[in-house]
C-alpha cells in the first residue's frame, strides 16, 4: 500500500472521528445545562462545523492533530465539577466507541458478510479504527489543552490557579516539542487501547 493511498483511506476514520469527538462534546455540554455548544452551531455531527483544516492534515500525516474546540461555559454546567469531567471525557469515549464499530466492522468486511468484499473496504475500517484510537491515546494525554488535562487538574493540590494558568499557556507550545522531538513514545498507550477495543469487540464479534 503506498503512502498515498493509506492516507486517502485514512480520511473516513479521521473526518468521522473528529466530528463525533466535537459532537460529543457539545451534546455532554448540553446535558448538563450549557447551550453555548447549541448556539455556536457545534450540535451536529456535520463535520464542516468541526474540522481544522490544519488538525486533520497533521492528524493524516503525522499521528496528531485537533479540530476546532467545543466551547463549553463550566460556570452553567450543573454540578459543575461533575460537568466538566463528564464533557472532558465524552469526546475520548465516543473515539472508543467507534474505534469497536470500527474493529467490527473490519471483521465483517473480511468475512464477505457488508456485500462487497475487497482490501480497500477493509483496509479502510482497520484505518478509522486506528484513527480513532489514536485520538483516545492522544486526547488522555494530562497536558493541555487536551481533555486528559481537563480531568487531571481536579487532582492538583488547591490554590494551583496559576500552574494551571501557566500550563494553558504553554501547554500547546509543549505538545509540539514532544511530537516534533519523538521524545514521547505513544505506542504502549496506543497498544493497550487497542487490547481495551478488542476486548469489548470480541463477545459481539462472536455473535456475527
Amino acid at each position: 500500500m503506498s503512502d498515498l493511498q493509506q492516507i486517502v483511506m485514512s480520511v473516513p476514520g479521521v473526518v468521522i472521528g473528529f466530528a463525533f469527538h466535537e459532537y460529543a462534546h457539545a451534546q455532554v455540554a448540553t446535558w448538563f445545562g450549557d447551550d453555548t455548544p447549541r448556539l455556536q452551531g457545534r450540535l451536529t455531527l456535520n463535520p464542516l462545523a468541526h474540522l481544522d483544516p490544519i488538525g486533520t492534515l497533521l492528524l493524516l500525516l503525522a499521528g496528531f492533530g485537533w479540530a476546532k474546540p467545543v466551547m463549553v461555559n463550566t460556570a452553567r454546567l450543573r454540578p459543575r465539577i461533575l460537568g466538566d469531567i463528564a464533557v472532558s471525557l465524552a469526546g475520548v469515549a465516543m473515539n472508543f466507541i467507534l474505534a469497536v464499530i470500527f474493529l467490527l466492522l473490519y471483521t465483517m468486511a473480511n468475512r464477505g458478510m457488508l456485500g462487497w468484499s475487497h482490501p480497500v473496504l477493509s483496509g479502510t475500517f482497520w484505518l478509522a479504527m486506528t484513527m480513532n484510537i489514536i485520538l483516545v491515546g492522544f486526547n488522555l494525554l494530562p497536558i493541555p489543552p487536551l481533555d486528559g488535562f481537563r480531568v487531571a487538574q481536579y487532582l492538583l493540590p488547591a490554590g494551583s490557579h496559576e500552574l494551571v494558568h501557566n500550563l494553558y499557556r504553554f501547554g500547546p507550545l509543549l505538545l509540539i516539542i514532544l511530537f516534533a522531538t519523538d521524545i514521547l513514545d505513544l505506542a504502549p498507550v496506543y497498544n493497550a487501547i487497542y487490547r481495551a477495543v478488542t476486548f469489548v469487540a470480541w463477545p459481539i464479534g462472536r455473535l456475527l
